[in-house]
């Protein structure tokens, strides 16, 4: 007994059945409606891509959404004065190690999960409290001058 094909189909959609719905489902490119081939699944191509997704708007745009949500996550303030009035000023301080700064720039470049491993590691503050954890030599009520002092040396009169 001989068993024919049948003559429309290839021989690998009878082989692999699951291979042929997955290469057969048709999508197309987001931004131009082309057809996506291979591993494409969302962009055509690098074109495509860049015009949407790698723009400096569309970036921006993602970085300050990601640190609005990871801020929010933190509690919303800075955990050592409760400074809640803009985003710009609340910054990530690292407790222990640190792979890369938490930034709108890195924010927006790279994957969530690493993303959400350093913001494990971090405390939030405001960039006045980060600053004075940073540098607690500069208190001032420490140093042996007045505020008004260091203004006259850095800009003398005359």
């Amino acid at each position: 007994m001989h068993y024919q094909l049948p003559s429309r189909q290839p021989f690998f959609i009878l082989t692999y059945p699951a291979y042929n719905i997955v290469m057969t489902k048709q999508s197309n490119c987001i931004i131009c409606s082309k057809v996506l081939s291979g591993k494409q699944k969302m962009f055509c191509s690098v074109t495509c891509k860049n015009t949407q997704h790698q723009s400096y708007p569309a970036q921006k745009k993602r970085g300050i959404e990601r640190k609005l949500y990871f801020v929010n996550l933190l509690g919303g303030k800075c955990s050592k004065c409760g400074y809640a009035k803009n985003l710009s000023s609340l910054a990530f301080h690292h407790l222990g190690g640190k792979d890369f700064q938490l930034d709108v720039r890195s924010l927006s470049n790279r994957k969530i999960d690493p993303i959400i491993k350093e913001v494990a590691k971090c405390k939030l503050l405001c960039h006045n409290c980060h600053a004075e954890i940073h540098n607690p030599s500069m208190d001032l009520a420490k140093l042996l001058i007045e505020p008004t002092a260091l203004t006259t040396e850095l800009h003398p009169r005359g």
